[in-house]
């Protein structure tokens, strides 16, 4: 595996991200085209790429393969808001901002950047097993994350079991289905597919841009307390995960693709939930453009000293 290949794909995603930026600027993008392709990622490219990511495997996939990303990946969206509220207690983080913190160590941009890093530096099965491990992830997200970001709010929500049924957790088990069934797909119709599921990543990074053109400059570097949390984010959880996962595996890629989780920046979700519930917008913008910025130093960086 060649740092390089990683560090190199982490420079396309931030320069994808920069046009985004530039054109919401010269007023060609706005907030409504953000919010269309935003749906358009998450329902259709997206789950897409997750079913495209096992094509051409040619082998017998294994139910206890599978099993264990999902039992590793529930274990670790268990463990993580524990350390997230110590952390936040432990930094002395005003009750205010304390819930945008929590998620932003929760939950990380797993698949829109995760899923590409991860593929470069561990090939194309990284994404459907890195999709395994973080089928948790939605479960957590539309329960645990609603309520971190809604409890302050005037009007909270409540936990709706049906927003757990998303396109991500379908197009995760058609995956599982194609990938133990070991079901040939039709040439053209995978090379749909995975032509439309490619689209993922750039239209998300553009996406992202134009959020972070909506928060003036100033702000972007004012807040503080987001620079101990964005090491903590990128470079202690991480190593943490690393240490914690070889103690009760030996298999490397779900190490790898644990580790590689963990150490993505803030999930683009905490700009859109943040937003929803009317809280701190701005803090949130500038905690997934801070952690973004790092993150093409800091994953290089993990991946070449871990593995």
């Amino acid at each position: 595996m060649n740092t390089h290949v990683v560090l190199n794909v982490m420079l396309e995603l931030f320069g994808i991200m920069v046009i985004g930026y530039f054109f919401t600027k010269r007023g060609f993008f706005n907030q409504e085209f953000a919010d269309k392709i935003s749906w358009l990622v998450v329902n259709l490219s997206m789950p897409f790429l997750i079913i495209s990511s096992v094509f051409g495997k040619n082998k017998q996939g294994s139910i206890n393969d599978i099993l264990d990303y999902l039992i590793a990946g529930t274990a670790f969206y268990l463990v993580v808001p524990v350390i997230a509220f110590l952390i936040c207690k432990i930094l002395l983080v005003k009750k205010s901002d304390k819930s945008i913190y929590q998620f932003m160590l929760v939950f990380s941009n797993c698949s829109f950047i995760g899923y590409p890093v991860l593929a470069a530096a561990f090939g194309d099965e990284a994404i459907f097993l890195s999709a395994m491990f973080n089928i948790p992830f939605n479960i957590m997200a539309f329960s645990y994350g609603i309520y971190l970001m809604s409890k302050d709010s005037e009007g909270k929500e409540k936990f709706n079991p049906k927003k757990l049924i998303n396109a991500g957790v379908i197009s995760s088990v058609i995956a599982i289905v194609i990938y133990v069934g070991n079901i040939p797909v039709p040439a053209v119709i995978g090379d749909t597919l995975t032509m439309v599921g490619n689209m993922t990543t750039p239209l998300s990074m553009i996406v992202l841009g134009i959020s972070l053109a909506q928060v003036p400059v100033k702000d972007m570097f004012s807040e503080f307390k987001v620079y101990p949390m964005t090491i903590i984010r990128l470079i202690g959880l991480p190593l943490l995960t690393y240490y914690g996962m070889s103690l009760f595996t030996d298999n490397l890629m779900l190490i790898q693709v644990a580790t590689g989780t963990a150490a993505m920046p803030a999930a683009s979700l905490t700009v859109m939930l943040t937003n929803r519930y009317k809280g701190n917008v701005k803090l949130a913008s500038v905690i997934v453009f801070i952690t973004t910025l790092g993150s093409v130093v800091s994953i290089p960086f993990i991946i070449g000293l871990l593995f």
